[in-house]
């Protein structure tokens, strides 16, 4: 209720209202008296008369001056404005039912949520309807969920629908369900209830366009609000790992939108399980904003590459309690790499320039861990992802170990070189090469007395995508003397999905291939035709030997995801993830299911529902890319929103409010106040 002057300016005149005043104060007695004989007898009696005029002079006064006030006021055309009385539900014949399904209603108080009072009410609400009454239902939250999305009158349907439907983990979208309901009721006046939790600055103002329509086309908005008397949330906002002392940090953001301090464990959880907890208090919210404070974990040494996570316990809104982060592999990868020529001296070993290429620098690189060839028989340990077999003269005593880490998900590099025999690695390794061996070849000749320089690779190949353009020709400068000629075999076609599908991914100026790929189950195999050293070729003098090795090592899974593509996501929002082969990759979810995704050209696109790790890649494969996906922060403040009455009184007062005129009222006592007056005056004079 409250009181509006519609001419406020005429108050002005209110200066008139000293006139009376005046009046009566010029009203004195005469200064100078002469006494006379008969006046001296009625001394006493004039004292009582006197007395009696100014008591009724004031009187006469008070009710003047209140006749001119009343006019005064009547002239600024005073209106009381009362709240409308709501009419009463489906009056109209037509209800849309928008029920608020975002993070927000998992508010929890006596250990129900939000939206479970939300939809007990709408559904009773809907089960209440008169015969006849048209009746649809639309969720408010972000993944939008289907419930009566076209007008029914079977009531007890549209309510069974209300009370099925599921929590959201994104945003409020009160502006997309009121869209639809206005595209519903199509121009004509209906009923509009909306169930919410009334919180989330700026979600009412983001709506105010469909409420404006709606009050143009006569339709009614009747707010329920479900939420917590006392809305508290205690939230991760932001958790980012930092390189530093040990293995690094993760620092967490953490903010307090309740009225009272908070203290809670917050738990950072790695990718291979590991797990370390801090205590954090964060003060309560203000005028300014909600409370904050930042704290620190410190990650081990070596930790596995991924999607990682960080929780805090929250009962009051437990669905925001965990945030996700990327991971980079912590500590070196690490690789086994069986040398088959170790050399008199180091220089002289097959390996020494691989070992070069890897070797750790700034707490980069690989930790390769060089043995003879009986200590491949450690794959079994599991501790390795990526083995290097360099020139070995007989694998015959490896081939267990090898064949069952490339069943397991292992990635295997062959390398030959002068020690080796096709008859003798044919008919140990057969199960595993990617190609038959034939016999050495020589590329020397008169024309080319350096060897057969490498083709440029095609900038399509995954494996050399990371190159830039001038890095791809710096292939091109090795050359190879002598090469290990293979037996013509089936390569497989773009796009093919056969699990042992055979690839050349690089080849020499004459057509011969430089280094073939083979899929084995979970496990690769990669056969490199020439030596790792100077014994055949140039490589390990070129510019590109420590990129490619590099490179190579991190495409075959080394570093344990963390060579993965690292992306953000939001629930309920597109993730698009660029992706040279996206027509053969699976995007699973963080529970392992499947979710459904777009292929576009040169990437997928899909839409998560839920917080949590997205692995993006073809099956049973490392993951090409990983998504960490959250909930929107802004969903997690929970403050009072501004109210959909006080929206609504601004958009179309007429309808919000019923308006009682006072000027006729005030006319009226102004003219029984001069009567008053007058019969006062009479009376006094009589």
């Amino acid at each position: 209720m409250s009181l509006t002057l519609l001419a406020p300016a005429a108050l002005a005149l209110g200066l008139l209202a000293l006139g009376p005043v005046i009046a009566h104060l010029v009203r004195r007695q005469p200064v100078e008296r002469v006494a006379y004989g008969a006046m001296l007898l009625l001394e006493r009696l004039q004292m009582r008369v006197e007395r009696r005029r100014r008591l009724h002079d004031r009187a006469i006064l008070a009710l003047r001056m209140l006749a001119l006030l009343c006019v005064l006021v009547a002239l600024a055309r005073p209106e009381l404005r009362l709240p409308q009385r709501q009419s009463v539900i489906g009056a109209t014949g037509r209800i849309v039912v928008v029920l608020d399904t975002s993070l927000s209603m998992d508010q929890r108080a006596g250990g129900e949520s939000a939206l479970v009072r939300g939809q007990r009410e709408a559904a009773a609400l809907v089960r209440g309807l008169g015969d006849g009454v048209s009746v649809a239902a639309f969720a408010a939250g972000v993944p939008e969920e289907s419930m009566a999305p076209s007008w029914s009158t079977d009531h007890g349907a549209v309510a069974t629908q209300i009370e099925a439907v599921r929590q959201a983990s994104g945003r409020t979208d009160l502006e997309g369900a009121l869209t639809r309901a206005r595209a519903l009721l199509d121009g004509e006046p209906g009923e509009v209830v909306i169930v919410h939790d009334g919180v989330g600055p700026g979600n009412v103002a983001a709506a105010r366009p469909s409420l404006e329509r709606l009050a143009v086309t006569g339709s009614t908005v009747l707010p329920i609000a479900v939420g917590v008397e006392s809305p508290a949330n205690l939230t991760i906002v932001d958790a980012r790992y930092g390189d530093g002392l040990e293995g690094g940090t993760v620092t967490l953001v953490v903010q307090n939108f309740g009225r009272d301090e908070r203290e809670a464990p917050a738990t950072v959880r790695l990718p291979d399980g590991a797990e370390m907890t801090v205590f954090v208090t964060v003060s309560g919210a203000s005028e300014e904003g909600p409370g904050e404070t930042i704290a620190a974990v410190t990650v081990p040494r070596q930790a596995a590459g991924g999607v990682a996570s960080v929780s805090v316990v929250d009962p009051l809104l437990p669905l925001d309690d965990t945030r996700y982060f990327h991971l980079p592999r912590v500590g070196q990868s690490r690789v086994l790499v069986v040398d088959g020529d170790p050399g008199s001296t180091p220089t002289r070993s097959e390996v020494y320039f691989l070992e070069r290429a890897l070797a750790p620098y700034s707490g980069l690189g690989a930790s390769l861990d060089v043995v003879a060839p009986s200590g491949a028989t450690r794959l079994s340990e599991g501790r390795w992802k990526v083995a290097v077999v360099a020139n070995v003269g007989d694998p015959t005593p490896l081939s267990p170990s090898l064949v069952d880490f490339v069943r397991d998900g292992g990635a295997l590099v062959l390398a030959v070189g002068d020690n080796v025999s096709g008859a003798v690695w044919n008919g140990a390794l057969g199960g595993l090469l990617p190609a038959t061996l034939s016999r050495p070849r020589d590329l020397v000749s008169a024309e080319v007395e350096e060897g057969v320089p490498l083709s440029v690779p095609p900038p399509d190949e995954e494996l050399f995508s990371a190159f830039a353009e001038g890095g791809r020709h710096g292939f091109a400068r090795v050359r190879s003397r002598r090469i290990f000629a293979v037996e013509p075999y089936v390569e497989a076609g773009p796009g093919s999905s056969d699990p042992d599908a055979i690839r050349t991914l690089l080849r020499y100026d004459n057509g011969a291939p430089a280094l073939i790929e083979r899929r084995i189950g979970l496990g690769r195999v990669l056969l490199w035709t020439s030596t790792v050293d100077l014994g055949w070729s140039n490589f390990p003098l070129q510019s590109v030997y420590v990129p490619f090795w590099t490179r190579l090592l991190a495409w075959l899974g080394g570093e344990v995801g963390g060579a993965a593509a690292r992306l953000e996501g939001v629930v309920g929002e597109p993730v698009v993830v660029p992706l040279a082969a996206g027509d053969m990759v699976e995007v699973t979810g963080p529970g392992g299911e499947r979710v459904g995704l777009t292929r576009l050209p040169g990437s997928v696109q899909f839409v998560p529902e839920l917080p949590g790790a997205y692995a993006v890649g073809r099956a049973d494969e490392p993951a090409q890319a990983w998504v960490a996906v959250n909930t929107p922060v802004l969903e997690s403040d929970i403050r009072p929103d501004q109210t959909l009455d006080a929206v609504q009184a601004e958009l179309d007062p007429d309808r919000s409010q019923r308006r009682v005129p006072l000027d006729a009222g005030l006319a009226i006592a102004a003219a029984l106040a001069l009567a008053a007056a007058a019969w006062v005056a009479r009376v006094g004079a009589s």
